[in-house]
């Protein structure tokens, strides 16, 4: 398929897919963002809702504890106290008078006050006054005290009376026989009991309060309908099956708090659990705050769960039930109409793309020409850059890196390949001095003591034999000096490290080395090294290493050249330099520098083997060594740098060589001493 056609296929998928997600997209993302500032919307109602609520809830708590500290009801605790026991107070009647009294005013004056009871020990009504209306103590027990309500036995009530807290209030169910609800039907809100406590700190009776919920009822009936939702209230109650899920109140089927307690409704009482088949409410419990959508996805739930009952497990879903599509419907004629004008803009894009795809197609045709003929060997031909687009020029410029780096690569592999060579012929070269080392050195010896014994036996009056004989000696020591250097590169011992401070150490070497430097009138500077710096590797190979260094420097310098000699200490590496004045080194020795025996030296000042043993004590202490001419001594001075890096702290070697070769039962030979 040529390249127009691709281009306009793809200019077609290019504006098609993006003029469909943007339609998408921004009725998408403003249907979102109606659809939570909707929430937001319904949250903040649920939340005054329940502001609302709780100031009433709060209000209730503040006038139960009013009665249960009020003078007629603290004044009735010995009386109590006696009902309890079975004996009548001989002033209970004034008692109850005085208390029916100031109870009944206080319904009076504060609305919503359902039912309030006054119990005693063992949990009898002693008193009873229901929305205003006294009820008279015909009930008799058997005692000498008439109750309220008729008496009863029931010890699972009375010991969850003995377990109330003493200082605070409590919420919970009384037994169906106290009869303020309907028959069979739970009542909407839990009574609040308050302990009495005599001044012998002993609970005397019990304060019951219930407010059958009709200020509730009040409240939700002149709270705000958002977009003409239905207002639901659900208990949750774990620790009461029967109240798990109990409408409390439900605009829809004109359920309300006050319900129970009228003549008359529904027998089959509904509950939460039968809303979309009890799905609703299974996913309310698990996430105490959020939405949920029905099944037919024709309804939406939004609810919140609060907590009216203080230090009770008893809860309550404010819930506002709202049709499904009441945020997405908006949106529907808002897509169609911008599908609308997008299809329009796609028929003109697709005309500017036909035109547009001839322009764009001829510079890439050439360009990719000019590749191939790269790949065919022709690297002279220019590249067309007639193109005013930005993406052709950075392709043209990104095929002139990419052959940059490619000569750059095959450079880096060059010289990668010359140091493993480097590395196997100092590996090779290792294994062979190990083998040869030993039998050298054993006719050194020989020749060493034959050498004595000639000159014992020699007349003094023979002085051209004895000359002739210590030249023999002298060139059989220099040959075991060669032996010895060949024997330490081939027995290259692992490193013993140990923490040194650098500064005191290398001016203890620079000064061993001060009597070579004075003898060929050469002068060695030392800079000091970072103030208390510590570094860990094995100061008497180093000190060859280093030793070996300007022993080099010395021999390169002129008579009267100085050689300098710094350290530096960084965060994780230690950096030692020796800077000489000589001649520097020609271009054609660079790479063989480090080869054994290979030496630019006169035949008795070296052996070619200081570089390639201070190379491989580097290397054994995870270091690097190098060598190369200064540049910052001008155009025509010369003069090399010798440069050590160290770790500051024992590492890994960086080339480990072969296991040296020693020659079973043959020890080596002591070194040939004059």
């Amino acid at each position: 398929m040529r390249l127009p056609v691709n281009i306009f296929l793809w200019t077609f998928t290019a504006t098609l897919v993006p003029l469909v997600l943007l339609v998408w997209g921004v009725t998408s993302y403003s249907e979102q963002r109606f659809q939570k500032e909707f929430s937001r919307e319904i949250d903040e109602n649920i939340d005054s809702l329940i502001s609302e609520m709780s100031n009433r809830m709060r209000y209730e708590r503040e006038v139960v504890e009013g009665i249960g500290q009020s003078q007629e009801i603290q004044t009735m605790l010995n009386a109590l106290m006696a009902s309890s026991m079975g004996i009548r107070h001989p002033e209970l009647t004034s008692m109850r008078i005085n208390a029916n009294r100031f109870l009944a005013g206080l319904q009076r004056t504060v609305p919503g006050l359902g039912s309030i009871r006054i119990l005693d020990a063992a949990g009898n009504t002693v008193i009873k006054v229901t929305l205003g209306r006294v009820a008279s103590p015909s009930f008799d027990s058997l005692g000498q005290v008439n109750y309220v309500e008729e008496e009863f036995d029931n010890d699972r009530f009375l010991r969850r009376l003995e377990s109330l807290s003493s200082d605070q209030i409590s919420y919970m169910t009384l037994p169906l026989a106290f009869g303020d609800a309907l028959p069979g039907r739970e009542p909407s809100t839990l009574y609040a009991v308050r302990p009495l406590r005599n001044v012998d700190d002993r609970t005397a009776g019990y304060v019951v309060v219930n407010t059958f919920g009709e200020q509730l009822d009040q409240i939700l009936s002149f709270s705000p309908r958002p977009r003409d939702g239905k207002v639901m209230i659900i208990e949750h109650n774990p620790g009461a099956p029967a109240r798990d899920g109990l409408l409390l109140f439900d605009d829809q089927r004109d359920i309300s708090f006050i319900s129970p307690f009228e003549n008359g409704g529904n027998a089959d009482y509904p509950g939460a659990r039968q809303i979309d088949d009890g799905r609703f409410w299974d996913t309310a419990v698990a996430q105490s705050n959020g939405s949920y959508l029905s099944e037919d996805g024709d309804t939406r739930y939004y609810y919140q769960e609060y907590h009216p009952y203080p230090h009770s497990l008893a809860s309550w879903f404010v819930a506002f039930k709202l049709p499904a599509d009441i945020t997405t419907a908006p949106f529907r004629d808002i897509r169609l109409s911008l599908f609308g004008f997008g299809l329009l803009a796609l028929v003109m894009s697709l005309l500017f793309a036909g035109l547009g795809a001839r322009f764009f197609s001829r510079p890439i045709i050439r360009l990719s020409e000019s590749l191939k003929r790269f790949a065919d060997g022709d690297r002279g031909g220019p590249i067309p850059v007639d193109s005013r687009t930005t993406e052709v020029h950075e392709l043209q410029a990104s095929f002139r890196y990419l052959t940059t780096q490619l000569a750059e690569e095959a450079r880096r592999r060059d010289r990668a390949e010359r140091k493993a060579l480097q590395q196997a012929k100092l590996a090779s070269i290792g294994e062979m001095a190990a083998g040869i080392g030993h039998e050298i050195n054993n006719p050194l010896n020989n020749i060493l003591t034959l050498t004595r014994l000639v000159e014992r036996q020699l007349p003094p009056d023979q002085p051209g034999i004895r000359e002739d004989m210590s030249d023999l000696r002298a060139e059989a020591l220099r040959a075991s000096r060669i032996v010895r250097g060949v024997m330490n590169f081939a027995r290259q011992l692992p490193p013993e490290h140990e923490t040194v401070a650098l500064a005191e150490w290398l001016e203890e070497v620079i000064d061993r080395m001060e009597p070579e430097a004075m003898e060929a009138d050469v002068h060695l500077a030392l800079l000091s090294a970072t103030a208390r710096c510590e570094a860990e590797f094995d100061p008497g190979q180093m000190e060859q290493v280093v030793a070996n260094l300007v022993r080099n420097a010395i021999h390169a310098s002129p008579t009267g050249g100085h050689i300098l000699i710094q350290a530096e200490c960084l965060d994780e590496i230690v950096r030692i330099e020796i800077r000489d004045e000589g001649s520097g080194l020609p271009t054609e020795v660079i790479e063989q520098i480090f080869d054994p025996f290979f030496t630019t030296k006169a035949v008795d000042r070296g052996t070619g083997l200081g570089l390639s043993i201070s190379l491989g004590i580097v290397q054994y202490h995870g270091g690097e060594l190098t060598l190369e001419n200064r540049r910052d001594l001008g155009e025509d001075a010369t003069g090399v740098l010798a440069r050590v890096v160290l770790p500051r702290h024992k590492a890994r070697p960086r080339v480990i060589r072969p296991p040296e070769t020693s020659t079973p039962s043959k020890p080596t030979p002591p070194t040939p001493t004059p």
